[in-house]
């Protein structure tokens, strides 16, 4: 609940801000593609597929900066595939409700560079083991928290088109009581608390000017 708070502060912020930010304020749709693996599950690759879909808030503060809030949802996990040296088979499917913060950086008059965290609501969750539904031995953990960075290109005046990469830096999954490996690397002991996802996503957006209304008063 706390994290859902912090989330309807930063709406309010969005809403608020309109009464003193003097440039445009745009609404954009998006649908995209992420190709999604999960650290630690032992298989390497981007080989799960899962539908971005949603939209965001951009408030545009000068003509190279501005921040987006990010409304999405959001299909994540992992895939293995059986091959012939090894006929394993296992799918983890997660869907989430995604609120990314971006700061978005233009480096040219085409260019731009996205930064910034994410917080994700797990809606739903689904394991599947050599073609066998494993669901209830994985209890997920409701929230991820992430960070994201991404390079896209304005096609036009309002279609934008990104690849984000977006790593989460809590586990998705925590490990069991004792089932940690120390590490002398404090970086590695910091990420060795469970399973962590890892994705790239292909973004298309539309932006949609949000203008404010003017009254013209005429005298007789």
């Amino acid at each position: 609940m706390k994290h859902l708070s912090v989330i309807f502060l930063l709406c309010s912020f969005f809403v608020k801000s309109q009464d003193l930010a003097k440039n445009v304020f745009s609404l954009k749709p998006a649908l995209g593609m992420n190709f999604c693996q999960i650290h630690g599950d032992n298989d390497a690759g981007f080989h799960k597929i899962g539908a971005f879909a949603g939209t965001a808030i951009n408030a545009k503060f000068s003509d190279r900066i501005s921040l987006e809030l990010g409304f999405y949802f959001s299909q994540k996990g992992s895939r293995k595939n059986p091959t012939k040296d090894d006929p394993t088979f296992f799918r983890i499917h997660l869907n989430y409700i995604d609120l990314p913060l971006s700061l978005r950086i233009m480096a040219n008059s085409k260019y731009f560079i996205t930064l910034g965290p994410s917080i994700a609501y797990l809606i739903s969750s689904k394991v599947d083991i050599n073609y066998s539904d494993y669901s209830d031995l994985f209890r997920f953990n409701t929230y991820e928290v992430g960070v994201n960075v991404g390079l896209g290109r304005e096609i036009g005046e309002k279609i934008n088109v990104e690849v984000r990469s977006s790593n989460s830096i809590l586990p998705v999954l925590s490990y069991g009581f004792g089932s940690t490996i120390f590490y002398p690397n404090p970086v590695a002991r910091f990420f060795n608390k469970g399973l962590y996802s890892n994705m790239l996503t292909l973004i298309f957006s539309y932006s949609i000017d949000l203008k404010k209304k003017q009254t013209i008063n005429v005298e007789p």
